[in-house]
């Protein structure tokens, strides 16, 4: 009997270590962002949009103290970059915007965004009534959109 819990519980063991396993992107997109960004560890996690789309997020410490993610298609195309700054690096309309319409406890975490289009963007991460949202603002600091996260 006791052979029998031991296997039971080494089979549920194995089951539960899968469950966090290591996602590794195919070969095209691990070579597009080491030429990218070499010297860089990323730890990778996959997102899918609607008709098939699906991105490939590596994440990654810029510096020691900032994390940055580079963002490419299933085809290992470069589609965007952005790292963590702080709520007085974004755009003064930005902050004021934020400022006026949610508290600072919600405010979480800020990035800038430049696109394969060298176009700049800022997302401001905030937390209102137990849901995460992203709000994107345009390079000069205008309210763009609001996306709910979870």
């Amino acid at each position: 009997m006791r052979k029998i819990i031991l296997f039971a519980f080494v089979i549920y063991s194995n089951f539960l270590i899968g469950q966090n396993g290591i996602i590794v992107p195919p070969e095209n997109i691990r070579t597009a962002f080491e030429n990218q960004y070499p010297q860089k560890k990323p730890v990778w996690d996959i997102e899918y949009g609607k008709n098939e789309d699906i991105i490939f997020e590596a994440k990654f410490n810029e510096t020691a103290k900032t994390i940055a993610f580079a963002r490419y298609d299933k085809e290992g195309n470069f589609k965007a970059y952005k790292t963590q700054t702080l709520l007085t690096k974004l755009p003064k309309k930005a902050q004021a915007y934020l400022k006026e319409n949610y508290p600072v406890k919600s405010l979480t975490q800020f990035f800038a965004v430049v696109n394969n289009l060298n176009i700049k963007s800022y997302e401001a991460g905030v937390v209102k009534d137990a849901k995460f949202y992203n709000l994107v603002f345009d390079q000069d600091g205008e309210f763009y959109k609001r996306i709910q996260i979870r």
